[in-house]
């Protein structure tokens, strides 16, 4: 039995290892979370004046993170296909502090920030006026990055 103790040591040693490792990889490896926030708003819940005349909310004041995380989402899920907007999103990508920002990852959920407190759920909406949104985002993208 005693000639079996280290054999138990180096594998019980293994197994505290193997266990430790993902929450190290999860602490390191870059990957942002969505925060907690408030609800966003849907196209059924939106107040009025939040949506265009046809239909699609406002993207004006989308700021640079929250855009460059909504290419990401138009792009995955193929509601654009031109390179436009896969370029633009690389490009907003790339920038310091953009990947880190809350606001990217809502918007690689599909969430469009009306304002720094107010979101709009793009994915309630048809795919039609989904594609609208990515198309008004994209064309903001040479303002965002003069910026």
């Amino acid at each position: 039995m005693l000639k079996l103790r280290p054999v138990f040591l180096a594998l019980t040693g293994c197994l505290a290892l193997s266990a430790a490792l993902p929450q190290a990889r999860a602490a390191t490896s870059g990957v942002l979370t969505v925060p907690a926030g408030p609800a966003p708003m849907t196209a059924a819940t939106a107040a009025p004046g939040v949506l265009d005349y046809d239909g699609i909310p406002t993207v004006e004041h989308a700021s640079a993170e929250n855009v460059g995380g909504l290419m990401y989402y138009c792009d995955s899920h193929k509601l654009v296909t031109d390179t436009t907007v896969r370029s633009l999103g690389r490009q907003l990508a790339s920038r310091e502090g953009i990947r880190t920002n809350p606001a990217y990852a809502w918007g690689g959920q599909g969430r469009l920030m009306l304002s720094p407190t107010v979101m709009f759920d793009i994915t309630t909406l048809n795919r039609d006026q989904q594609e609208a949104v990515c198309s008004r985002s994209a064309l903001r993208g040479p303002a965002l990055l003069a910026q």
